[in-house]
C-alpha cells in the first residue's frame, strides 16, 4: 500500500513570499527536459515547487508529485511510487503497470519503462513530474532507469527534481543539448525585496530597513535562517541586541544545523568540517596542511556534492568557503570539542598561507595563534596593498589586535594607523600618530637603518598623509596649498602616493568651489592610480568627478561617473566593498532627487553601516543628511529632526563646518514647514549663526561651506515677513555659486529667492527666479530640490506657469512640471497617531504623545527607547521638545505641569 501523503504537493502556508523571478525561470521547463533545484537544507526548494505547482494547476497543467525518502532507494518501491505520481497527473499513463509490478515474479523494469514512454507519446500537452528530495536516491538500477527515461521519453514529459546532494543520473549531456535548467543556492537565496516581504508577512512591518539589510547580510539570503530570525523578533524588546548578535551559534539556527545537517554526516566528515571552519577560505592543500592529512580534495568534493553550505570561489573549484552562519555554527562546535587545538590549527594555517604568498590571510591566523611579533611583521608587508584596495576595515581590525607598544616601535605600522584614522575622520588622532611616525623615521634614518629608496618612499607617504590629515580637519585651503607645493616632490615611481595626493587636492578644490580645478586634478590622479593598479584610488577619482558634475547641475553625468566607479569596485573587489559604499552613498542623493524614495532608502541602508564604521566625514555627512531627508519625505519629521541635530553635533565635534551648516539649513526648513518659526529663529544663534537683527550678519564669511547658513537665515527672514532682507542674502549666495558654475546650489538658492520675491509682491523677480530654478532642474529631472520647498514654492510655480507659454502642453518642461505638481500633491506618509491626549494639548506631535504617555507612568529613557523602538538619543530629543512646550526643566516638573493644565494620561502606554 502506498503512502498517500508522499504523492501530495506540500501544503502552502498563507502569506508566503511570492518569488516571481524564480517562478518565471521554472516556467522555462516547457523548453527543457530536466529542471534541477540543488541547494542545502532550508533554501525553500519544496516551498518554491509547491508555489509553482499551484500556478501550473491554475493553468490546467498535468502535474505529478513524489516526495522521496530513504526507503525509496529500492527499484521496485521507487517504480511503484513513480507510476502512482504519473497517474495523479494523467490516469491514462501506464494504467496496467501497478498490477504488473505486483504480479510479476521478476521485476519488469524494461516493460515499465516501455509502457510509460509509449503512453506519454500520445500526449500533446506537457506533463510535469516532480521528484523532491532526490538526494536519497543512489541505487544503480534507479540511476539507469532515470537516465533511460530522460533519453527516450517524448517532449511532453518534463522532469523536475529537487535535491540537497548529488543526483543519481548524469547532467552533462542534458546541459550540452540545452535541455537543462539548474537553480542552485545562489539563485534560491532571498533578495532584499523578498526578505522585506518575509518580515512583513511575519507581522514585522515596523522593522527598520537597516535591520532588514543587516539580517539579509548575516544570513546571505538563507531562507531558513531568516525565518528562524523572524520568530525571535516578534517581541520588540531586545530586537536590537538580537540582530546585533545573530549568528550561527544562535539557539534556533544551531539546533536546525545540528539536527538537520551535522548529525547526518560521518564522524570523519564532521571532524573535517569543524576544524576547517577556522579558515575564511579553504583549498585542499591548505586543509591538508592545517589538519595533517592528504585526502582533503576528496573531502571537499564530498562536502560540495552533499550541498553542505560550501560555496565555490572560482570556476576551477580550487577555493571554497562555508556559508557565514554555517561557519559560525562550526566554530562554536570547535570551541566545545577542540578548544585545545585552536591555536595550533591557526599557527599551521599562518605557516602555509605565508609560505604561499597569501600574507594578508596569514595575518589573521597569526593573531589568532597569539604570535603578535609575527603578525606585526606580516601586517607591515601587506597593509599598503590592502589600503590601495580599500580594505581599510581589515587593516584597522589587525592594528586593533596588536599591542600599542609594538606599533609604536614600527613606523610602517604607525603610518598604516594614520591611513585608518584619516579615513575614519579622526584628524586629531591622526596628527598625533603622524608626528610620532615622523620621529620614529628620523630616528631610524639617524641610526642608518633606512636605505635611500626606503627613505624616499617614506617621505612620499608622509607628504601624502600630512595633506590628507589637514584636509580631514576641514582645512581645504591649507591642504590644497600644501598639495600644490609638494606635488612635484612625489617620485614618479610612487604613483599611488602621487594619485592620492592628487585626489585629496581635487576634493579640496571641489569643496572650495573650484570645479574646473577639481576636474583636472581628478583626471590626473586617476591616471596615477591606474598606473599603481589601485582600484580604491581610481574609484575615488571617479567619485570626485561625479561630485563635480552633481555640483554643476549635471545629475546625469554624475550618475555615469558613479556607475563607472561602482562597476570598477565590484569588478575588482566584489559587491559590498568600502570602495563601492563610498560612491553609493552619493548615488542615494540622485535617486532621492529623482523621487525614487524607496530605491534611495534601500541603497542607503545597504551601505550605511560600513560608512558609519569607517568613512571620511564627507561620506558620514552625506549619510546622515540622506537619512534625515528621506525620513522627512516619508513624513517621519521627528526622526528627521533627531538625525539632523545629531549631524550638527557631529559636525561641531569633528570641526567639520560644512556638515553643521548643511544639517542646520535642513533643520530650519523642517521647523518652518511645521510652523515653528520661534524654534527656527533660535536655532541659528544657538549654532553661532548671525541672527536677523544684526545688520549684514555673517556676509563677510561667505564660503561654499557656509552658504547653507545664509540660506537658513534667509528662510527665517522669509518666515518673519522680511523677504527683502532675505533676498539680499540670497543674491550674495547666488553671485558666489553662479561665478563658480555650481548650478545645483544655484537652483536651490533661486527657488528660495522665488518664494521671497513672491512674498514681497515683486511678481517679475519671482517669475525670473522661478524660471532660473526650473530651467536648471527640468533637464535633469531634479524634483526634490523644488518639492522640498513645499507649498510656498508650489504657489510660485503655479503663478509662473500661467505666465510662461513654454511651461504648458506636451513640452519637456511642461511634462516635468506636471510631474512636479503631482509630487507636490502627494501627502506625506507619517506615523498614525496611536493615542490622544485630552484637554489642553500643547501641540505635541504623535511621537511626542507616545513619549508623554510613558513619561506619565514613570518609564526611564531606556525603557522608552525599547518600548517605542527608538534610539536613546531620539528619546532625549523628544523629551527636550516636550519640556520646552511645557516650560519645564525636568521630568518631575513635566508630570506636574501636565496635571496642572488638566491633561489626563492613560494608565498604560499606547504605542
Amino acid at each position: 500500500m502506498l503512502i498517500e501523503t508522499k504523492l501530495r504537493p506540500p501544503e502552502l502556508k498563507r502569506d508566503l513570499v511570492a518569488r516571481a523571478r524564480l517562478l518565471r525561470q521554472l516556467d522555462g521547463a516547457l523548453a527543457a527536459r530536466l529542471v534541477v533545484l540543488s541547494a542545502p537544507p532550508g533554501f525553500g526548494k519544496s516551498t518554491l515547487l509547491g508555489q509553482w505547482i499551484a500556478s501550473l494547476k491554475a493553468r490546467d497543467a498535468a502535474v505529478g508529485w513524489l516526495a522521496l525518502d530513504r526507503d525509496d532507494d529500492e527499484i521496485g518501491r521507487f517504480l511503484s511510487y513513480l507510476v502512482a505520481a504519473l497517474q495523479r497527473a494523467d490516469p491514462q499513463v501506464a494504467p496496467h503497470v501497478p498490477a504488473l509490478l505486483q504480479s510479476s515474479p521478476v521485476l519488469p523494469v524494461d516493460s515499465v519503462l516501455t509502457s510509460i514512454v509509449n503512453d506519454l507519446s500520445h500526449r500533446t500537452q506537457p506533463l510535469f513530474l516532480i521528484l523532491d528530495d532526490c538526494q536519497f536516491l543512489s541505487s544503480p538500477e534507479i540511476c539507469r532507469f532515470l537516465d533511460a527515461l530522460l533519453a527516450y521519453a517524448p517532449a511532453s514529459l518534463h522532469l523536475v527534481v529537487a535535491t540537497r546532494g548529488p543526483l543519481p543520473f548524469g547532467l552533462a549531456h542534458m546541459r550540452v543539448r540545452g535541455q537543462l535548467i539548474n537553480l542552485d543556492d545562489m539563485q534560491l537565496r532571498f533578495s532584499l525585496e523578498e526578505t522585506e516581504s518575509l518580515f512583513q508577512a511575519a507581522e514585522l512591518r515596523d522593522l527598520p530597513l537597516s535591520d532588514v539589510v543587516t539580517l539579509q547580510h548575516r544570513t546571505e539570503g538563507w531562507v531558513a535562517g531568516l525565518q528562524l530570525a523572524s520568530l525571535s523578533l516578534e517581541e520588540p524588546a531586545g530586537r536590537a541586541a538580537f540582530i546585533r548578535n545573530f549568528s550561527g551559534s544562535h539557539r534556533d539556527v544551531a539546533e536546525f544545523l545540528t539536527q538537520d545537517v551535522l548529525a547526518r554526516q560521518s564522524p570523519d566528515l564532521r571532524d573535517f568540517l569543524i576544524k576547517t571552519s577556522i579558515l575564511s577560505r579553504i583549498s585542499a592543500p591548505l586543509a591538508d596542511a592545517v589538519l595533517g592529512r592528504d585526502d582533503s580534495a576528496a573531502m571537499l568534493q564530498a562536502i560540495e556534492a552533499a550541498n553542505l553550505f560550501l560555496i565555490p570561489l572560482d570556476r576551477e573549484r580550487h577555493w571554497f568557503r562555508y556559508h557565514h552562519l554555517f561557519a559560525e555554527f562550526l566554530q562554536a562546535q570547535l570551541q566545545e570539542v577542540g578548544r585545545g587545538e585552536i591555536a595550533k590549527l591557526h599557527g599551521r594555517a599562518a605557516d602555509w598561507l605565508s609560505a604561499n604568498g597569501l600574507t594578508s590571510e596569514a595575518v589573521a591566523h597569526a593573531l589568532a595563534a597569539g604570535d603578535a611579533d609575527r603578525a606585526a611583521a606580516l601586517v607591515e608587508d601587506c597593509a599598503m596593498p590592502l589600503i590601495m584596495a580599500s580594505h581599510l576595515n581589515t587593516v584597522r581590525a589587525w592594528l586593533g589586535q596588536l599591542p600599542p607598544d609594538l606599533i609604536a616601535r614600527r613606523p610602517r605600522l604607525q603610518l598604516a594607523e594614520v591611513w585608518i584614522q584619516f579615513h575614519m575622520s579622526r584628524p586629531q588622532e591622526a596628527a598625533r600618530t603622524l608626528k610620532s611616525a615622523k620621529q620614529s623615521i628620523v630616528a631610524a634614518q639617524a641610526a642608518g637603518k633606512l636605505d635611500r629608496e626606503t627613505q624616499a618612499a617614506l617621505q612620499a607617504e608622509l607628504c601624502t598623509l600630512t595633506v590628507g590629515v589637514v584636509s580631514a580637519a576641514d582645512r581645504s585651503r591649507t591642504a590644497a596649498r600644501l598639495a600644490d607645493s609638494w606635488a612635484d616632490a612625489i617620485p614618479e615611481n610612487r604613483p599611488f602616493f602621487k594619485g592620492t595626493l592628487g585626489n585629496i587636492n581635487a576634493f579640496c578644490h571641489f569643496s572650495l568651489g573650484d570645479l574646473d580645478g577639481a576636474r583636472i586634478l581628478s583626471l590626473k590622479a586617476r591616471d596615477s592610480h591606474g598606473a599603481a593598479q589601485s582600484v580604491f584610488g581610481v574609484v575615488y577619482s571617479d567619485l570626485i568627478l561625479g561630485l563635480v558634475e552633481k555640483a554643476a547641475g549635471n545629475l546625469t553625468g554624475a550618475a555615469q561617473f558613479f556607475a563607472r566607479a561602482i562597476a570598477a569596485a565590484r569588478r575588482e573587489l566584489g559587491a559590498g566593498s568600502y570602495a563601492e559604499a563610498m560612491v553609493a552613498i552619493f548615488e542615494v542623493e540622485l535617486l532621492y532627487e529623482w523621487c525614487d524614495l524607496a530605491g534611495a532608502e534601500r541603497l542607503l541602508h545597504t551601505h550605511r553601516q560600513i560608512i558609519e564604521e569607517c568613512g571620511l566625514v564627507v561620506h558620514e555627512m552625506a549619510c546622515k543628511l540622506h537619512l534625515a531627508r528621506i525620513a522627512a519625505a516619508r513624513g517621519r519629521h521627528d526622526e528627521a529632526m533627531a538625525v539632523l541635530e545629531r549631524a550638527e553635533r557631529l559636525g561641531i565635534e569633528k570641526r567639520y563646518h560644512r556638515l553643521t551648516a548643511s544639517a542646520l539649513n535642513d533643520r530650519v526648513r523642517l521647523l518652518l514647514q511645521r510652523g515653528d518659526v520661534q524654534a527656527a529663529r533660535f536655532a541659528l544663534p544657538a549654532r553661532g549663526v548671525g541672527g536677523e537683527g544684526k545688520k549684514n550678519a555673517g556676509l563677510a564669511a561667505l564660503t561654499p561651506a557656509t552658504e547653507p547658513e545664509f540660506m537658513a537665515q534667509a528662510r527665517v527672514l522669509i518666515a518673519s515677513a522680511k523677504p527683502e532682507a532675505a533676498l539680499k542674502l540670497l543674491d550674495r549666495v547666488a553671485d558666489n555659486v553662479r561665478r563658480d558654475g555650481r548650478l545645483r546650489r544655484l537652483s536651490q538658492v533661486r527657488a528660495l529667492a522665488a518664494i521671497a520675491s513672491y512674498q514681497a509682491g515683486d511678481a517679475l523677480s519671482a517669475l525670473a527666479a522661478a524660471v532660473d530654478a526650473v530651467s536648471i532642474c527640468a533637464p535633469q529631472k531634479a524634483l526634490r530640490t523644488l518639492v522640498d520647498e513645499g507649498q510656498a514654492l508650489r504657489e510660485v510655480i503655479d503663478f509662473s506657469r500661467k505666465r510662461m507659454p513654454s511651461w504648458s502642453g506636451d513640452t519637456p518642461t511642461g511634462q516635468f512640471l506636471d510631474r512636479l505638481m503631482d509630487e507636490f500633491g502627494k501627502p506625506e506618509r507619517g506615523p498614525t497617531q496611536s493615542a490622544h491626549l485630552r484637554k489642553g494639548d500643547p501641540g505635541f506631535s504623535p511621537r511626542e504623545i507616545d513619549v508623554v504617555q510613558l513619561l506619565g507612568i514613570g518609564h526611564s529613557n531606556r525603557d522608552m527607547a525599547q518600548a517605542l523602538g527608538m534610539a536613546p538619543d531620539t528619546v532625549k530629543w523628544h523629551l527636550k521638545n516636550i519640556f520646552g512646550k511645557l516650560g519645564v526643566a525636568n521630568r518631575t516638573q513635566a508630570v506636574l505641569r501636565l496635571q496642572d493644565i488638566g491633561l489626563t494620561l492613560p494608565q498604560q502606554p499606547g504605542p
